[in-house]
């Protein structure tokens, strides 16, 4: 390898030199300059996995949050088809409510008396009750009547209390005080 520089003049090994000065310069400052970036990559990729962590915990808890949100619309929806379709109408709910009631008695073919109507509000959930209390006279086969056809109506009217006044085994007749309750939508 000496023999090769014995070859070359003075202004050749110059050249040389300088260039070999500056490729070590090009070198040193490469490896001054990238390690810091290597290590800022490095310190990059490892807050980019934190972030990507905390991106799908966040992703998951924004998916949960989203179908628990579509939960509660469902319910608000099946809410309000309940209303329309179960309760009774405020507006147009009283004269529905006898007619369902004289509907019930004729089905039944039940004697009433004392019709009571008692009025309670339910604020918070937007619905208003209705107590019906009476006095029914009949058989124990007629109340069986009276009470599948309160069950087979589509609107909520449910038999709340019934209270025995009288029981007469020799005509088989029963005479009992019956409250109802009948539930509006507001």
């Amino acid at each position: 390898m000496k023999e090769l520089f014995d070859l070359l003049n003075e202004w050749e090994k110059k050249i040389i030199i300088a260039l070999c000065l500056l490729l070590a310069v090009a070198l040193l400052f490469f490896l001054l300059v990238s390690l810091p970036q290597k290590k800022g990559y490095f310190k990059a990729l490892s807050s980019l996995r934190s972030v990507e962590k905390k991106y799908e915990f966040v992703n998951q808890r924004n998916m949960s949050r989203k179908e628990e949100w579509l939960r509660w619309e469902q319910a608000r929806k099946d809410l309000e088809e309940l209303r329309r379709k179960y309760f009774y109408d405020e507006k147009e709910g009283f004269p529905r409510l006898r007619l369902d009631l004289e509907q019930v008695f004729a089905q039944a073919g039940v004697h009433v008396s004392s019709i009571e109507y008692v009025y309670s509000d339910f604020k918070k959930e937007k619905t208003r009750k209705v107590n019906i209390s009476f006095i029914l006279r009949g058989s124990y086969l007629s109340l069986k009547k009276f009470i599948h056809s309160v069950e087979k109506l589509p609107r909520f009217l449910f038999v709340e209390k019934i209270d025995f006044l009288n029981i007469d085994p020799a005509r088989e007749a029963l005479e009992l005080k019956i409250i109802l309750a009948g539930y509006y939508g507001m």
